[in-house]
C-alpha cells in the first residue's frame, strides 16, 4: 500500500519501535561472568559519565570520592546531581528515562527506596534486552586481560546474544606486557607470537571484529608498523573488520581515573592512506571529536572498505547527533551504521536506544515527507526495509553476521 502524509507518521513510528536492534559496540558481559557483569541502580549511578559530572560540578575531591564504598558513591551522585541540582545532562536524563520506563516514581522517595524498587524490577539481562528491544550485541573482549578472557572457558551463556570482539588496545598501551602474556599462551615454535595468540583467541571466541582506540601519536603505528601489517593480513584472512575508534586522549585528568579521559587529535588523511594500502581489509570507524565528522563522512563516500558507525562517547549528545546524522544521510543515504550503545551497565541499553530512536524518528520523517512531496511512492515495505538496515542490517552485513 502506498503511504500518504496522513498515515506516514504513525507507520514510521510503529516500525522504529518494533524493529529489533543489533548493538555492534558495547562493554557488556553475560550475567554468568560475575566479576564483569554490571546491572542495577547503584551500578547505573557509578558510571564514569556521572562521576565526571559530579567531580566538576561540586567541590568533592576525586581521591575522597574514590575512597568511599560502592553504595556511598552512588548515594552521593544521586544526592548531588538529582536532588541538589536539576538533572538535565544526557547522562542524568538517561537514568530518569530508565526509571520512567520501569514506572518508578521518585517523588518523596530517598535513594535507598528507589534503589530497592529498581532492583526488584530489573530481574535479569533478558528483562533489560526485552525493554530495549536489543536482540544481540557485541561485547568488548580484551585477550590480554586473562581474567576477563576466562569468559570463553565457560559455556553457561548465550553466544547468540553476546557476540565477541578482540580489543587490541594493550598492543598500543603496553606492548611489552601484552607480548609477554601472548608468549606465555603460545608455542615457542610460533614465528609470530602476536598473530599466533590472536589465532588462538579467535578459535576460542569467534569474534566478529577486532578493535583499537587511537590518537594522532599512535595512528601511524597502525599504518606503517610491521606488526600491524601482519595483524591486518591475519584479519583479512579471517574476513574480520578492524574497528578504529579515533581521537581519544587518555588521562586528561589522572585524578578522575576512568572518568578522566578526553579528546585527542587525529589525522584522517592517515585513515585514507590505510584504506588505500589495505583495500581488502574492512574498517569500521568512529571519531570522538565533532571536528572530524565531516571529513570522515567524505572519506566514507570514497572508500568502500570504510564504514562509519555510531556516535561514540562525547559525540553521543542529542544536539550533536541531530546535526551529524542529517549530514551523514545527506551524503551517504542509509549506507552507514547509525548508532551503537557503548553501554557499560546492561541497564543503559534501555535509555541509550530509546533516546536515539526519539532523534531518529523526526529526522527520517522529514526525509520521507520530502520524498512524498516529490511524488516518490513510499510503502510500508520500503520503510521497514530502511529501518531494518539502520537498526541491524548494515552492521550485520558489514560484519558478515547472520
Amino acid at each position: 500500500m502506498i503511504l500518504s502524509n496522513d498515515n506516514l507518521s504513525n507507520k514510521l513510528s510503529n516500525i522504529i519501535d518494533s524493529t529489533t536492534i543489533f548493538d555492534m559496540h558495547t562493554h557488556l558481559f553475560p550475567p554468568s561472568h560475575k566479576n564483569f557483569f554490571l546491572s542495577g541502580f547503584k551500578n547505573l549511578l557509578n558510571y564514569h559519565y556521572l562521576i565526571a559530572e559530579l567531580l566538576t560540578a561540586t567541590n568533592i575531591d576525586a581521591s575522597t570520592f574514590y575512597s568511599y564504598n560502592f553504595e556511598k558513591k552512588a548515594s552521593l551522585i544521586w544526592n548531588e546531581l538529582f536532588e541538589k541540582r536539576t538533572p538535565v545532562s544526557e547522562a542524568c536524563s538517561g537514568v530518569l528515562s530508565i526509571l520512567k520506563e520501569l514506572n518508578i516514581e521518585i517523588n518523596n522517595k530517598n535513594f535507598l527506596s528507589i534503589s530497592d524498587e529498581y532492583d526488584n524490577k530489573i530481574q535479569s539481562d533478558k528483562n533489560i534486552l526485552n525493554y530495549s528491544n536489543v536482540s544481540s550485541l557485541v561485547m568488548t573482549n580484551n585477550p590480554f586481560d586473562l581474567d576477563e578472557w576466562s569468559l570463553f572457558k565457560s559455556t553457561d551463556w548465550d553466544k547468540k546474544i553476546y557476540l565477541a570482539s578482540l580489543r587490541l588496545d594493550d598492543l598500543i598501551l603496553d606492548y611489552e606486557e601484552a607480548y609477554n602474556k601472548a608468549k606465555n599462551q603460545t608455542s615457542k615454535q610460533e614465528q609470530d607470537t602476536i598473530v599466533a595468540y590472536l589465532e588462538k583467541c579467535y578459535q576460542q571466541s569467534r569474534p566478529v571484529y577486532a578493535a583499537v582506540s587511537l590518537n594522532l601519536a599512535n595512528f601511524k603505528t597502525i599504518v606503517d608498523g610491521s606488526m600491524w601489517r601482519n595483524i591486518l593480513a591475519w584479519l583479512e584472512s579471517k574476513k574480520l573488520p578492524l574497528s578504529l575508534m579515533l581521537g581519544v586522549k587518555r588521562s586528561v585528568n589522572k585524578d578522575f581515573g576512568l572518568a578522566g579521559d578526553g579528546i585527542g587529535d587525529i589525522n584522517l588523511k592517515e585513515l585514507s592512506k590505510l584504506c588505500n594500502s589495505f583495500p581488502k581489509n574492512k574498517f569500521l570507524v568512529t571519531c570522538l571529536s565533532l571536528n572530524d565528522q565531516h571529513e570522515l563522512t567524505v572519506l566514507s563516500r570514497k572508500h568502500p572498505n570504510l564504514r562509519i558507525f555510531g556516535f561514540w562517547w562525547f559525540m553521543n549528545q542529542p544536539t550533536i547527533i541531530k546535526q551529524v546524522l542529517k549530514m551523514r544521510i545527506d551524503m551517504l543515504g542509509f549506507s552507514f551504521i547509525p548508532q551503537h550503545s557503548d553501554a557499560r551497565v546492561t541497564d543503559q541499553l534501555i535509555y541509550k536506544w530509546s533516546h536515539f530512536k526519539k532523534i531518529l524518528y523526526p529526522i527520517l520523517l522529514e526525509y520521507y515527507q520530502n520524498l512524498l512531496y516529490k511524488n516518490f511512492p513510499l510503502s510500508e515495505e520500503i520503510l521497514q526495509r530502511d529501518i531494518n538496515k539502520l537498526l541491524f542490517g548494515n552492521a550485520k552485513n558489514f560484519l558478515g553476521v547472520s
